[in-house]
């Protein structure tokens, strides 16, 4: 299971999706208030979200997943992981908040001006383009949309709600992936959740910005199946 950043939609992983299905039960929500999601009342923060999800875990019938998760996504991946850790069996990680780096600021891409919100997300505008799967009339609607949720969720919080919180817990293995070039998350940030994890192995593209599964998705998809073949070989 892929989890969208703020602002997106299951969509984002459209590429995984394709690379994994062969193989794989995959599935990408739009996680609540997003895409065709509806907005829950009761879902006020985004540490409100990993409740949300095991409840859709048991809809689905899924009693352990591989989860994965990108930007606000990976923060409640991570926060599913260590509320829920019998029902993860890996944890893939991509450009996410989770630690607390007060000397390093964290970028809200909403506060971003209009001209400068593409390049501060992705290193390479023209290569986000070429693999976007973003690109409907309908699409552009859920995106303005979900950007007005994240912003809803965030509310006072700040962009990163509860960090470091029972890090130590998460023990399954996990797979961070970051593009060296984030300006939203630094990758120090990718260093530093490397080292509170136990089981944590950091991979870093270059030239690459926040989104590594849309901007490199062939990089990305590699990256992924390599770790899950030496680290959870009988899944294939």
């Amino acid at each position: 299971m892929f989890l969208h950043g703020g602002g997106g939609t299951g969509k984002a992983f459209w590429h995984q999706i394709q690379y994994f299905s062969p193989s794989f039960r995959v599935i990408a929500p739009d996680m609540p208030g997003f895409g065709q999601s509806e907005w829950i009342d009761d879902v006020t923060s985004v540490e409100h979200i990993p409740h949300v999800l095991k409840g859709w875990f048991e809809i689905l019938n899924i009693s352990q997943c591989i989860l994965g998760g990108n930007s606000m996504g990976g923060r409640v991946a991570l926060s599913f992981a260590a509320h829920y850790p019998h029902m993860v069996s890996a944890l893939i990680i991509l450009d996410s908040v989770g630690v607390t780096l007060p000397d390093v600021p964290i970028i809200n891409p909403l506060t971003l001006p209009p001209d400068q919100f593409m390049s501060g997300l992705v290193h390479d505008p023209q290569r986000y383009r070429q693999f976007t799967p973003y690109r409907t009339l309908e699409d552009a609607k859920e995106l303005n949309r979900g950007r007005q949720i994240f912003a809803k969720y965030l509310g006072s919080q700040g962009i990163v709600p509860d960090p470091d919180q029972n890090l130590n817990q998460i023990t399954m293995p996990t797979l961070l992936i970051w593009g060296r070039e984030d300006r939203i998350i630094p990758l120090t940030y990718g260093k530093a959740l490397e080292k509170a994890l136990p089981d944590a192995e950091l991979v870093v593209f270059d030239d690459v910005g926040h989104l590594p599964h849309i901007e490199v998705p062939q990089l990305t998809n590699q990256s992924i199946a390599h770790f899950l073949e030496r680290r959870l070989p009988w899944v294939f």
